[in-house]
């Protein structure tokens, strides 16, 4: 994806030897007829963005425990299957006269429940990005790129939400600033109230990877809040993400979970030793 919000991109890599091109159809989102008025929307978008820019600047640095299972299936060939256990950062790295720059890394603990011989994660798919870019797929600065619209509120996990269903913009497609350049569309589940995403969805049913390969990807985005000193953020629970080439029969999926996050901090103290001081002058 691309975007000043999208700074570090929403990447996924699949890892297969040969594919064939596939079409597929995308989602299109569908307005329903009790939709509620433009003004609403952008009172909506408002409050969104709102606490887009409380998450890029004050979410601290910190750590999660990260889960991640990767398979790939093909019809004919055995799968393949890679668990990775990691401690997830987030840090933000600071420049003078620039924006903040929030940073992903992980420490690989167990690649198969055993210690990793490599510091990187591991395939068959992987996905990144989504503490950076996901939140800022609905919001008023991105109303340039996506037509946003709303759907009559209903019940996810309990708590009334307000679906926004949104797709990008035709015309921005080859802008650098938005995401692209692949039509894609999706839905996002807004809190009432809060107006904190429970959960994001993104289509991009003709997706060019890095490998050269086209395959049909979903992902999806569960988020839960988390206290950092008192201050509550929505972090991601669960990522989601699928690649289906139909032509190929082969299907990359990627689930991570994220539980037990912490604060980063780095604690110092001088310890003075008599025995070492300077002597005083006489």
């Amino acid at each position: 994806m691309r975007s000043v919000a999208f700074a570090n991109r929403l990447a996924v890599i699949f890892l297969l030897i040969v594919l064939q091109e596939t079409p597929a159809r995308s989602q299109q989102p569908q307005q329903s007829s009790g939709t509620s008025t433009q003004g609403e929307l952008q009172d909506i978008l408002l409050h969104l963005q709102d606490n887009l820019w409380d998450y890029l600047g004050n979410v601290p640095n910190f750590f999660a425990d990260e889960h991640v299972v990767s398979d790939l299936k093909q019809d004919g060939a055995p799968g393949m299957r890679t668990i990775t256990d990691s401690t997830f950062r987030l840090t933000r790295s600071e420049v003078i006269g620039e924006a903040p720059t929030l940073n992903e890394s992980r420490e690989i603990k167990l690649v198969n429940h055993k210690t990793p011989r490599t510091k990187n994660i591991q395939g068959p798919a992987i996905l990144s990005g989504v503490f950076i870019s996901g939140v800022s797929t609905v919001s008023l600065e991105m109303s340039r790129c996506f037509d946003y619209m709303l759907e009559p509120s209903t019940q996810l996990r309990n708590e009334t939400v307000i679906p926004i269903a949104f797709v990008l913009k035709h015309d921005v497609l080859d802008d650098p600033s938005c995401p692209g350049p692949e039509p894609q569309s999706g839905r996002a589940w807004i809190e009432q109230g809060s107006y904190h995403p429970l959960r994001v969805e993104m289509a991009i049913p003709n997706h060019l990877d890095d490998k050269g390969f086209r395959v049909l990807w979903t992902w999806s985005v569960d988020y839960a809040p988390v206290n950092f000193d008192s201050r509550q953020f929505w972090m991601p629970k669960t990522i989601i993400s699928k690649a289906v080439d139909t032509q190929a029969s082969a299907v990359w999926s990627f689930t991570a979970t994220y539980s037990n996050y912490h604060k980063l901090t780095v604690k110092s103290r001088i310890i003075t030793d008599p025995d070492e001081m300077p002597a005083q002058p006489q």
